[in-house]
């Protein structure tokens, strides 16, 4: 399509090629995984909150990692089981900026606080005398306001570059919207885009690769010279949480990376990879919160214990 599109038209969002004899399997499907995200992570986020115990800078920072993942879910599951059930699919470009922000910013600001979280396992192991006195509740909120802050700064950056361009096309070839198929709607040079959209992946991948290699480092040493308090053994504990976490997700952005790269790959298997970073990272973590963490898992058995036997 060749001509200049207003602001105000819609989209037309291909989505995922499916028979109408599957649309209602695929509806389910993803009606399911969303719940078990949703519903996962809620719970999280609940306990923590609700429970003083848990008022402690790792478990803080999971919440927040909750509320990342609720973010990144819902910006692309529900506008999908919508998709599934209509097969002329149109989105306004408004949402689809929107759509398209929320699963950037949601990458951008987990990578920030799963480094954080490596700072704070650092300081927890390595200097445990000083822990409370370094990871106050004034760092805490610090840290994390830097962490969303950073990450929204460098995303209302990327797509104030996206959208100063002029458009003169109206079909998105995915199955949701991102910057690179916002601008790829444009007929302008995007090299700026582009440009900036690398600094943006090499900047966070770096700065939570290195700051993780360095404070996993000081951690190993620490474990392997020194004699473990209980407190250290729970802070070291700690860690596999957060360790796993940090490769689910940079594994399952490695993976839809490479995937985005061939393009002679079926059309739909790309576009669930895409879908991969915002759908498998949040539906398991919540899982691993609850098997390496047993504060988090025995408060959550405690709660629904007396939400469901309240007498006994």
């Amino acid at each position: 399509m060749n001509t200049t599109i207003n602001d105000s038209s819609m989209l037309s969002l291909e989505g995922f090629i499916v028979s109408p004899e599957a649309a209602h399997p695929l509806f389910l499907l993803t009606l399911a995984v969303y719940l078990v995200i949703f519903i996962g992570n809620v719970i999280v986020f609940s306990v923590i909150v609700f429970q003083k115990n848990l008022h402690e800078p790792m478990y803080l920072m999971l919440c927040n990692m909750s509320v990342c993942d609720l973010i990144g879910s819902t910006a692309v599951m529900p506008r999908l089981m919508a998709d599934f059930l209509t097969e002329v699919r149109y989105i306004s470009y408004a949402a689809c900026v929107v759509q398209a922000f929320c699963i950037h910013f949601y990458g951008s600001a987990v990578q920030l606080i799963l480094t954080i979280m490596a700072y704070d396992r650092y300081i927890a192991i390595c200097d445990p005398l000083r822990y409370n006195s370094i990871m106050t509740t004034s760092t805490l909120v610090k840290l994390c306001s830097l962490a969303w802050g950073g990450a929204f700064v460098l995303i209302i950056i990327l797509f104030a570059l996206t959208l100063r361009l002029q458009r003169c096309r109206s079909r998105i070839v995915e199955a949701s919207c991102s910057n690179a198929a916002l601008f790829l709607l444009s007929c302008s040079d995007t090299t700026v885009n582009n440009i900036y959209g690398l600094f943006i992946t090499v900047f966070l991948s770096s700065l939570s690769y290195l700051v993780i290699v360095w404070t996993y480092s000081k951690i190993l040493i620490t474990c392997l010279y020194k004699r473990q308090s209980s407190s250290k053994s729970k802070a070291i504990h700690t860690c596999a949480t957060h360790l796993t976490v940090y490769i689910i997700f940079e594994l399952s952005s490695l993976f839809t990376f490479i995937m985005q790269r061939f393009q002679n790959v079926n059309p739909n298997a790309r576009k669930i990879t895409w879908l991969l970073v915002t759908t498998f990272p949040p539906c398991v973590n919540p899982i691993i919160y609850g098997i390496y963490t047993k504060e988090i898992r025995n408060n959550v058995l405690k709660c629904f214990k007396n939400t469901i036997l309240p007498n006994q």
